[in-house]
């Protein structure tokens, strides 16, 4: 009975450390490119920038535990494109190396807890599939869709360069008083970046002119509405922010 147990609970750390050397993978490689640490978040456990500040904390956003990580670039080097595409093959990468990793020693070793390593090997080939078969993880793009998208030389190359100008910007000023608003029309008028965009713009228009748009407003009330709920909740909390 308590073998049983223990291996039920190894079989979910395995997973939560299958999701962890995904994000990893981004986290790394961003940070080696010099992009600047934000967040990296797996299951229940934390870790986030807070000004100049690194905290680790108790996550309770459902969203991310699946996993989450964020570095941004705090520079406009004309080569964070390139770099940011590096970024996010690295978690798909780094999945499979770990599977591959995981099986070898699943066949090599026979010991009380192998079926764990072959869980994990399962895992791990599940989130590398899942992060480069489907376009789209929800509302997000997958990692590979979005390298595909920042890599090619059409429209949206256009509107992926604008995304990580604006999360540059952010990322040196921790505002976005200094964004272009050209970049954020760009965000609002791409479907898939739109809400974003727009929560962007009501930031920016904030802090420049110390109001809202009311067209703006009412287009990401509008916008809110079709979003899940998470989301919602966490961008209106950082509007309010800015309120008080």
């Amino acid at each position: 009975m308590l073998i049983n147990i223990l291996q039920f609970l190894s079989g979910i750390l395995i997973v939560f450390v299958v999701i962890a050397v995904h994000e990893l993978g981004h986290l790394i490689v961003g940070l080696v490119q010099g992009f600047r640490f934000e967040l990296f978040v797996v299951g229940p456990l934390g870790v986030k920038r807070e000004k100049e500040a690194i905290k680790v904390y108790l996550n309770k956003e459902w969203m991310y535990y699946g996993g989450v990580a964020s570095t941004l670039p705090i520079d406009n080097d004309p080569e964070n494109w390139r770099k940011f595409a590096n970024l996010l093959i690295a978690g798909p990468i780094a999945s499979i190396l770990l599977a591959i990793i995981l099986g070898i020693l699943y066949y090599a070793f026979d010991f009380e807890f192998s079926n764990v390593l072959r869980v994990g090997a399962l895992a791990s080939i599940g989130i590398f599939l899942a992060t480069t078969i489907p376009n789209k993880t929800g509302i997000f793009f997958t990692d590979r869709k979005r390298y595909q998208r920042l890599t090619s030389d059409g429209p949206e190359k256009i509107v992926e360069l604008a995304v990580l100008r604006v999360t540059g910007v952010y990322g040196r000023d921790r505002s976005y008083i200094n964004v272009d608003p050209k970049d954020i029309e760009l965000m609002i008028g791409d479907e898939d970046y739109k809400y974003m965009g727009l929560f962007t713009m009501l930031y920016y228009q904030r802090e420049k002119f110390g109001k809202y748009n009311g067209e703006t407003k009412a287009l990401f009330d509008e916008q809110s509405a079709k979003m899940p709920k998470s989301m919602v909740k966490s961008l209106t909390a950082e509007l309010d922010k800015i309120e008080n």
